[in-house]
């Protein structure tokens, strides 16, 4: 979970400003964010995966996708704000070596394509 808690921070810190954001809730926004990225990770891999192994389209009501979305939300939302774990998590990283553009990069690289995902499984199916 390490990555994940890297990632975290380095979206976080964009929105947190070193305690100096207006009209947000950086945590909240992260683990929106990082929720429906790793959501969409798993409902695209679910896609493609039966795509390839069974040939055919897999065909999903969205009732049960919300659902799952919103506790893939609440998970993240659970995960990073109990006990104010997102501070631990800023403060731990703000001094440590992986506070660098490079896992930065990484990180925003892992969110965006997440929900570009989306667009890659649409252009492979069809």
């Amino acid at each position: 979970m390490n990555w994940y808690n890297l990632v975290f921070y380095h979206i976080f810190k964009r929105y947190y400003k070193d305690g100096k954001y207006k009209n947000d809730i950086p945590w909240l926004t992260v683990s929106v964010i990082m929720g429906m990225s790793s959501f969409l990770y798993v409902l695209n891999g679910l896609i493609l995966s039966n795509y390839f192994v069974n040939k055919n389209i897999l065909i999903l009501n969205k009732n049960p996708i919300i659902i799952l979305a919103f506790v893939f939300v609440i998970i993240n939302f659970l995960w990073f704000t109990k006990n104010k774990r997102y501070l631990s998590i800023y403060d731990y990283y703000k001094t440590s070596k992986l506070d660098n553009r490079r896992t930065e990069i990484l990180a925003w690289l892992y969110i965006i394509f997440g929900f570009a995902f989306v667009f890659i499984t649409i252009f492979i199916i069809h």
